[in-house]
């Protein structure tokens, strides 16, 4: 072989070892994968590279923030890493429909960065529930502005971003003394251990008492809330005046409890909801709980009422101990209860596209 065979040879060996390394760095940020903290929110950077143009440092360029409620999208001016800094105008959230959304549209944060934060559900966004994970996903989209005579000097650009978050609840069963607050399957065979459900969908929880001696149990009070904090606001109290279940009379098609299997439990059910106005699709359920030795007397503290076509029915018998549903009933316990509270949650409400 000629000198000049064996130079065009050198070259070309080396055109493919470069290759190979530029794609091996290429993929390494994808093996590496993104940072998951404690509480499941993902911290995610994207390294983005434009091959047609030189390189500078290889800095990252966009760096995605997850919130409770919110994507918060960090992206610096200098966009491809090669000097040419891009417009906040030509940088937003979702597919072309949204970039002239306020909300889905980059603002100016100073230094060289520009920062983008929208509701988790907002701008186009996808929930998909993969295994354990909550997955938000969505698309940064740089479309680069057109020169009055019709000419660009960049190609744009499409950034997968996304949050992921951990599906299973804090607190599965809630254990107080003698007392046990459950989530259950929709035909109540065993006990649910996935806090995941729909918009409108039912949930199926089931109070019971396992304390030695026999006693009957009974609902004083249920309330949803944001937090489990059950005094904080938003707050909606749907089992209300010592066992009324107000949810029915206020909409909830499928609010209802249930007829005893024994004295010692009671189960309901109540379509899943959101607070309007309120970004966070997570819901506790706080409920104030009695064990009675009054085993077969019922009265206006001592009842389980449903509101069945437009009238109190209680589930003991006796119909009329719930006629104070409508007002107030007594306040009056006796001091042989057994109360507690208990808290079940959170639950992740996942809205119907």
């Amino acid at each position: 072989m000629t000198t000049m065979g064996f130079a065009v040879l050198s070259v070309v060996l080396l055109l493919i070892i470069s290759l190979v390394f530029r794609v091996s760095d290429a993929i390494r940020p994808l093996k590496e994968g993104p940072m998951i903290d404690a509480e499941g929110r993902e911290y995610k950077t994207v390294s983005l590279e434009d091959s047609s143009r030189p390189t500078h440092d290889g800095k990252t360029t966009v760096q995605v923030e997850c919130t409770e409620v919110s994507m918060i999208i960090f992206i610096q001016a200098d966009f491809y890493n090669n000097g040419r800094l891009v417009s906040p105008q030509e940088l937003f959230l979702g597919d072309a429909k949204y970039w002239k959304n306020k909300p889905c549209q980059a603002v100016d944060a100073g230094d060289g960065e520009y920062v983008i934060e929208a509701d988790l559900q907002d701008c186009g966004s996808k929930l998909m529930v993969i295994g354990n994970n909550l997955i938000y996903s969505n698309n940064l989209i740089h479309s680069p502005v057109v020169g009055s005579l019709g000419i660009t000097r960049a190609t744009g650009a499409v950034v997968p971003v996304s949050c992921h978050y951990k599906r299973y609840p804090v607190l599965f069963v809630s254990y107080g003394k003698r007392m046990i607050l459950c989530l259950h399957t929709d035909d109540w065979s065993a006990e649910k251990y996935s806090n995941t459900v729909y918009l409108g969908d039912p949930l199926h929880l089931e109070v019971s008492y396992s304390g030695l001696d026999q006693r009957k149990l009974f609902i004083d009070l249920c309330v949803a809330t944001l937090t489990a904090d059950s005094t904080s606001v938003p707050r909606y109290c749907f089992i209300e005046n010592h066992g009324c279940f107000v949810d029915a009379r206020d909409g909830g098609l499928n609010s209802v409890f249930k007829p005893r299997s024994t004295t010692s439990s009671l189960q309901f059910q109540f379509d899943a909801f959101l607070f309007q106005d309120d970004l966070r699709n997570t819901i506790y359920v706080t409920c104030e709980v009695k064990a009675t030795r009054q085993l077969w007397r019922s009265s206006p503290t001592n009842k389980v009422c449903n509101y069945i076509n437009s009238s109190w029915k209680n589930v003991d018998g006796l119909d009329g101990v719930c006629q104070c549903c409508k007002g107030v009933c007594s306040k009056l316990t006796s001091k042989d209860d057994i109360c507690d509270t208990l808290t079940l949650g959170p639950f992740i409400v996942i809205p119907r596209k």
